[in-house]
């Protein structure tokens, strides 16, 4: 194909694709203005006392069933060595399309990942039956995205702002102007934003934590256990050339749920009745926890079974409101000038965040 025809072709591809993408923006938009929030929902989020405590749960997780990530390994693959770590919920969030194990071993959350666009603007979703597709590969003001996220909540779907600080995809001033969408990625392979998450809910835009290894390899010494025998693949070869670590096993949430059924998993999460959890690194042992909630004294309380290093009580702009040194119980009343509070604690293997505490108006 001489040099002329593939550049027209290109440029016919690019100009088709502008002109798409000048379609939807000025189509599909939809009101950023926040008229009112539900406080009641964000006032105490371990609020419901369920039958099991402290699931692990492994979301936003990549496998090879996409068409373009042939490299990457099976949802089979992942769920085998996520299951031998401990975990009781797997959520895969293959790029726009839905993936569950042919014989899953593991409790399952429906999911994808939105967004196949150049700044990298993605959002997990779960608990839907479809996926839903990029309608802004090159642009999308803040009216485009908040269509979007309108649109997948209207489906009962948690969404999940991915990676904000990845590409400036989501910065600050963006994500003040969004709103209805459930949790942010704090804890991801892309850094811990607990402070970034703070200026948020100090101004007043609340959401609840996620921490996801948004896995895209298991680590070679995971993917070699198993691995089964026979002539090598493309994903044998890129394991023994690139030698590739991954991030698997080191961010996950403990959700508090009646039952692993799906509806359930789905209706504490959307509740923020979880924790979420970044470990030191993914071979430590894994702290013994305990209950996190709200008296009605007004005072935010923790009883662990592992003692740890710290336990801070922080609230608007990062402030640290209360510290406790090696205390396996402890508490902090409300004040009246607090408009939130989160738990952070310290062990010398993991970090755990709670989810936000505000004060109703």
């Amino acid at each position: 194909m001489k040099r002329s025809t593939l550049f027209f072709l290109v440029s016919i591809f690019l100009g088709i694709l502008l002109l798409g993408n000048l379609f939807t923006w000025a189509i599909f938009r939809a009101d950023t203005f926040r008229s009112s929030i539900d406080w009641e929902k964000y006032s105490n989020p371990y609020k419901r006392n369920t039958t099991l405590k402290l699931q692990k749960t492994g979301i936003h997780l990549h496998t090879n069933r996409t068409w373009f990530t042939p490299g990457r390994n099976t949802p089979e693959e992942i769920e085998t060595i996520y299951a031998a770590n401990g975990y009781k919920i797997l959520g895969f969030t293959d790029y726009e399309r839905i993936t569950s194990p042919d014989s899953p071993k593991l409790a399952q959350i429906k999911g994808f990942e939105w967004g196949t666009n150049l700044r990298k603007r993605h959002m997990s979703v779960l608990g839907l039956e479809e996926a839903s597709y990029d309608l802004f590969p090159l642009y999308a003001d803040p009216e485009n995205l908040q269509w979007v996220i309108d649109k997948l909540r209207s489906k009962d779907g948690f969404v999940v702002i991915n990676h904000p600080l990845l590409n400036e995809s989501f910065p600050l001033r963006l994500l003040s102007q969004l709103k209805e969408y459930d949790a942010l990625e704090v804890m991801s392979p892309f850094g811990d934003i607990p402070k970034f998450w703070d200026k948020l809910l100090s101004e007043k835009r609340p959401s609840f934590c996620m921490a996801s290894d948004d896995l895209h390899y298991l680590p070679r010494e995971e993917y070699l256990r198993v691995r089964t025998s026979g002539i090598p693949n493309w994903r044998d070869l890129s394991s023994e050339i690139y030698k590739q670590e991954g991030e698997s096993l080191m961010r996950y949430l403990l959700v508090n749920t009646d039952s692993l059924d799906e509806r359930e998993v789905l209706r504490s999460l959307k509740e923020g009745n979880y924790l979420c959890v970044r470990k030191m690194e993914r071979s430590l042992e894994e702290p013994k926890l305990g209950p996190i909630g709200l008296n009605s004294e007004n005072e935010i309380h923790f009883d662990f079974e592992d003692t740890p290093i710290s336990v801070d009580f922080i609230g608007q702009n990062s402030e640290i409101l209360s510290h406790t040194s090696y205390q396996n119980k402890g508490s902090y009343r409300l004040k009246p000038t607090d408009l939130y509070v989160r738990v952070q604690v310290v062990y010398p293997t993991a970090v755990i965040l709670s989810n936000p505490f505000f004060q109703k108006p």
